[in-house]
């Protein structure tokens, strides 16, 4: 009785084996783990036609996050403390050279051209300069940040100082009291800007410019000289 069990057994088992396996599979052959460097958990069936890639261990969504770790793994961290000490270099450097570029500049227009605008000269001209130079520190900062390493593209840097500039001297623009709103009417030449507002864009412009101009190339220079090390691509 137990004989002729097992042999059911081993024949049913056989028929069974022969139905799941595909048609061109009359013989096979499984190697030892052999995969790609991805994903160690996979191994060939080899037939006598085709080669069946399986994996038993994970799946698709499994193996995905699983190469999505590796990645975050692999790449370096940035922002280590030592890139903060870089950047409290360049802003240290941008607050002195942005400074001193802007205080000529806003010497004269502060006390000689201020005209309506500028009530008190030297006082005004006192607090732009130490707004500039803050605003010169910030500038350094952000331009390592977006002149990175192996990049040399000469109309990023100036986009970047062109950016700084337009955002101050219009910023700056005072409207006189005369002006009308709703819409906004200042009269000749433009209407919405007169000859005074024309004239206050023209001397802010000049400021930034040679504010952020000047911290720019100080920048530069630090980066030539490895001083400064720029941020990492």
């Amino acid at each position: 009785m137990m004989r002729t069990f097992f042999l059911l057994s081993t024949l049913f088992l056989t028929f069974l084996l022969l139905a799941i396996v595909p048609n061109d599979c009359e013989s096979f052959l499984i190697q030892p783990p052999h995969t790609s460097n991805n994903n160690p958990h996979r191994y060939i069936v080899q037939t006598q036609n085709k080669n069946y890639d399986v994996s038993l261990l994970m799946s698709t969504e499994e193996k995905e996050n699983k190469e999505e770790e590796e990645e975050i793994v692999a790449k370096p961290d940035k922002f280590t403390f030592w890139q903060r000490i870089e950047s409290i270099k360049s802003g240290v450097v941008g607050l002195f050279a942005g400074g001193i570029a802007l205080t000529p500049a806003s010497l004269i227009h502060d006390t000689l051209f201020g005209g309506n605008v500028v009530q008190n000269g030297f006082a005004q001209w006192e607090f732009d300069t130490d707004m500039g130079s803050l605003q010169g520190a910030l500038f350094a900062i952000v331009y390592r940040y977006c002149i990175r390493e192996g990049d040399d593209n000469k109309q990023l840097n100036d986009g970047i100082v062109g950016a700084f500039v337009v955002t101050r001297t219009l910023s700056k623009i005072v409207v006189p009291v005369y002006c009308t709103a709703a819409p906004l009417d200042c009269g000749d030449p433009l209407g919405y800007f007169d000859w005074d507002m024309l004239n206050q864009a023209a001397f802010n412009g000049l400021e930034s410019q040679l504010l952020f101009g000047g911290a720019a190339m100080a920048m530069d220079s630090c980066f030539k000289k490895g001083w400064i090390s720029k941020f990492p691509a």
